[in-house]
């Protein structure tokens, strides 16, 4: 549960961070942004209550939870941000209907979005390449596998 709320928030970080660096603002898209700030935001506030009754029900043992909440961040924070990057270039690229232009950017953006995407504008200091993120998210995903399909086989992780 930490893991699935860790990467929602870094999908809107992602996202934000897309918006702020397009340098665009509110004008990359029709919608209010401060919707998806929001959501960020919600997102960064759940954690706590339900980090608190993850221990309550768990103990430590959520602490592992850390582990693959770490390696897929990359991931998801990456890919939502290159994603948006690419609509927000597609969308600045469309006139006219303004609401009309999100969802065609956004389709448009969507037929030229690969997987591993790199922005071209990125100036990252640390920016790991689709392989690196792939690698991180599967390790990732086989400890929350471990976690809690195979908790208490005698080759278990944790």
């Amino acid at each position: 549960m930490l893991t699935l709320l860790y990467s929602a928030f870094g999908a809107f970080c992602g996202w934000l961070e897309a918006v702020l660096y397009a340098q665009r603002a509110a004008e990359s898209f029709s919608f209010n942004e401060h919707t998806g700030m929001m959501a960020q935001r919600i997102a960064a506030w759940l954690l706590v209550p339900v980090t608190l009754l993850a221990y309550h029900w768990l103990g430590l043992w959520v602490l592992a939870e850390a582990v693959p909440a770490a390696l897929l961040f990359p991931l998801v924070h990456d890919e939502a941000y290159n994603f948006t990057r690419l609509w927000i270039s597609c969308r600045a690229q469309m006139a006219a209907d303004y609401e009309k232009g999100d969802r065609l950017a956004w389709i448009t953006a969507r037929e030229l979005y690969r997987y591993g995407y790199q922005s071209p504008t990125t100036t990252a200091r640390n920016d790991f390449n689709g392989r690196t993120r792939t690698w991180f998210a599967l390790a990732g995903g086989l400890v929350l596998v471990d976690l809690y399909v195979f908790p208490f086989h005698p080759f278990s992780l944790f």
